[in-house]
C-alpha cells in the first residue's frame, strides 16, 4: 500500500467517523459528560485548594509549586481527572465498537465494559499521569526551543499511543501490557494517524479561534456575562465534538488497520 493510498484510507475512516454520529445518538452522551466534567473539575480545583491549604497550613498560591503539599494536591487531583476521563473514554470506545458491529449501543453497555476493565484503566491512567508529569517537569527545566520541541513531540507521540492502547484494552481481551506491546504495529499506520492529527487539529484550532473572537465580540456588544456564557457553551460543544471524533476515529483505526476487522460502509484501498 502506497503513502497516498494510506492518506486516502485515513480520509475514508474520518468520513465514516462522522457518519457514526448519525448512526447512533447515544455516542453523544460521553463527550458531553467529559466536557462538562472538565469545567466542574477546573472549578473544583481552585475552590477546594484553599481548604486543602488551610488544613495543612500551607500556601494556596499556585506559584508556590515547589511546596510538597501543593504538588501532592495537584498530582492527586490530576490523577482523579485522568481516571475519570479514561474511564469514560473506555466506555465510549466500547460503544463505538458496538456501532461498528451494527448494534444499537447504550451508555450503560459502555459503562459495564469499562467497569470490567477497571484495573487496566487504573494502570493506564497511572502510567499516563507519570509520563505526563515527567515530561512537564522536563519541559519546565528545558530552556532551549529545540529541547521544548522534542519534549512536546514526545508528549504528542505518547498521546497518540494512548489513543490506540485504550481501544485495544476495551474491544479485545488484551490487558494493558499486551495492548502496549501491540503498539509496534502502529508504525505501519503512521500516514493514517498523521492525516487525522494534522487535518483535524487544524480544523479544531480554526474553529476555536473563530469561537473566541465571536465571544469577545459578543462580550463587547452585550456585556461580559453574555460573552462568557457564550464562550462556555461553545467550549463544551467544541470539546465534546473533538473528544467524540477522536474516540471514534482511533477506535475504528484500531479495528480496521490493526485488528483487520471489516466494517460495513468502509472500503479501503488494499
Amino acid at each position: 500500500m502506497g503513502f497516498l493510498s494510506q492518506l486516502s484510507n485515513g480520509w475514508h475512516i474520518f468520513k465514516l467517523s462522522l457518519s457514526f454520529i448519525k448512526k447512533d445518538k447515544s455516542l453523544l452522551i460521553v463527550p458531553v459528560i467529559i466536557s462538562m466534567s472538565l469545567i466542574i473539575f477546573l472549578i473544583g480545583f481552585f475552590f477546594s485548594l484553599p481548604f486543602f491549604a488551610n488544613y495543612f497550613h500551607v500556601s494556596a498560591d499556585p506559584k508556590a509549586f515547589g511546596n510538597a503539599y501543593f504538588v501532592a494536591y495537584y498530582a492527586i487531583f490530576l490523577f482523579v481527572v485522568v481516571i475519570w476521563s479514561t474511564f469514560l473514554g473506555a466506555a465510549q470506545s466500547w460503544m463505538v465498537h458496538e456501532v461498528a458491529q451494527g448494534k444499537n449501543t447504550t451508555f450503560s453497555s459502555g459503562l459495564e465494559r469499562a467497569i470490567k476493565n477497571i484495573l487496566d484503566i487504573l494502570l493506564f491512567s497511572l502510567i499516563s499521569l507519570i509520563i505526563g508529569l515527567i515530561l512537564g517537569v522536563l519541559k519546565k527545566k528545558t530552556t532551549s526551543l529545540g529541547g521544548k520541541g522534542a519534549i512536546g513531540f514526545l508528549g504528542f507521540v505518547g498521546g497518540v499511543a494512548g489513543k490506540l492502547v485504550l481501544p485495544a484494552m476495551i474491544v479485545t481481551e488484551k490487558n494493558f501490557v499486551d495492548s502496549v506491546k501491540q503498539l509496534k504495529e502502529s508504525i505501519k499506520i503512521v500516514p493514517e494517524i498523521g492525516v487525522f492529527e494534522a487535518g483535524f487539529r487544524a480544523f479544531i484550532f480554526l474553529f476555536s479561534f473563530i469561537a473566541i473572537f465571536a465571544a469577545l465580540l459578543v462580550a463587547k456588544l452585550f456585556g461580559f456575562v453574555v460573552g462568557a456564557s457564550l464562550f462556555a457553551i461553545v467550549f463544551v460543544l467544541i470539546t465534546a465534538f473533538a473528544t467524540l471524533i477522536n474516540q471514534i476515529y482511533y477506535t475504528l483505526l484500531y479495528l480496521v488497520l490493526i485488528e483487520k476487522k471489516k466494517i460495513e460502509g468502509l472500503r479501503l484501498i488494499p
